[in-house]
């Protein structure tokens, strides 16, 4: 087969409306394996560079595999973890919190590596970095950055599954548009794991584009042949950033003057409920304050930022009662205990002394 590269950079971005009806059309079939045949359950994640089954991964074992379990949780029931880690580096992690009368799930997708000391860390978007310390490929166990377990009831650990289970994960994820060797193809950048895009509608006007999609993978019907695959589904466009690659990294945002939202708190994600103000704040370079809210009251105080370093004054704020005041009071906690920050792009971590997370934020300045 004629074999030619094409690559070719959109200049422009190209008009809202026409990139939406584009990423409407879009049906992105998962790759299948060297071997042509599929990983059960997980071979929307699979890549030609990526996709060896049955490879072992040193202290985790044979590879691809899941491991599951049920984690504490501070203000609910319990969390259900399961994370599937892939061949090449690549891992899944669905997190179900298990709350009255109603569950939230969410999904990440990222890259894990094995450190020094053979801890396993899982590197994605939502939780941060998270330290897995590896007990006879069996079970993961929760560590904190210095390899200690975390004191907790139920223990903080997951025991792996005797096959690999499947998910349906619905997530936002950023990467790469490309048409290469008469085939267009999307690659997603944290975990590197492409798939090819199938070739219809306004496709091209994608090409080369570095863009973020709101997406979930399901089973369908094969284009090809009988039975289901699983195939990655666009349901939003989110954003388009031509000339950005995915070996470049992302602009990264000011602590200052930049508006910060929480999306974790603890080991728990923030979620707003309809009839509740979301909760953030902003660092004032000028005057050295921070102000915001917590979710129901205005809060203020002073800080003091350093290289790597934060520490925020006890916080001043408004005495109004709300419904739910939980998420607020967790908030303030994670404030009064910070001394130290790091920013990865439009995400800000703040961490205690001893560089354990105490909340993700990313950046929302209000336009």
């Amino acid at each position: 087969m004629r074999r030619t590269d094409v690559h070719r950079t959109v200049r422009g971005l190209p008009r809202p409306a026409l990139i939406a009806r584009a990423l409407r059309a879009l049906r992105v079939v998962p790759l299948a394996l060297a071997s042509g045949a599929p990983w059960p359950g997980c071979a929307a994640f699979a890549a030609p560079d990526l996709a060896k089954a049955g490879s072992a991964g040193s202290a985790l074992g044979t590879l691809p595999a899941t491991f599951a379990g049920l984690l504490p949780c501070p203000d609910c029931v319990g969390a259900r973890c399961q994370i599937n880690l892939l061949p090449g580096g690549a891992y899944m992690r669905r997190s179900t919190y298990l709350l009255n009368g109603r569950d939230e799930v969410y999904y990440d997708l990222g890259a894990w590596s094995i450190a020094g000391d053979g801890t396993l860390i899982l590197s994605g978007d939502r939780e941060g970095d998270t330290r897995w310390a590896v007990e006879e490929a069996r079970t993961l166990r929760k560590v904190d950055r210095r390899g200690n377990p975390l004191d907790s009831k139920p223990p903080s650990e997951l025991t792996r599954r005797p096959t690999l289970e499947a998910m349906e994960p619905r997530l936002k994820l950023s990467g790469m548009f490309r048409y290469m060797a008469d085939a267009a193809r999307f690659r997603e950048c944290r975990s590197g794991l492409q798939w090819p895009v199938e070739m219809s509608g306004e496709y091209r006007t994608l090409e080369r584009v570095y863009t973020v999609l709101q997406v979930r993978i399901e089973p369908r019907p094969k284009m090809e042949g009988k039975g289901p695959e699983p195939t990655l589904i666009v349901e939003k466009f989110v954003d388009a950033m031509p000339g950005r690659r995915c070996d470049e990294q992302p602009p990264q945002s000011d602590l200052e003057d930049s508006r910060w939202r929480p999306v974790r708190i603890g080991d728990r994600s923030v979620t707003v409920p309809a009839d509740q103000r979301e909760p953030w704040i902003v660092l004032e370079s000028i005057s050295k304050r921070v102000t915001g809210s917590g979710g129901c009251n205005r809060i203020s105080g002073r800080y003091q930022a350093g290289s790597g370093t934060l520490r925020f004054s006890p916080m001043i704020s408004s005495q109004m009662a709300c419904p739910a005041m939980d998420m607020e009071a967790a908030f303030l906690r994670a404030l009064n205990d910070t001394r130290r920050y790091r920013i990865r792009g439009r995400i800000l971590e703040l961490m205690d002394g001893d560089g354990k997370p105490l909340v993700g934020l990313e950046e929302r300045n209000l336009k």
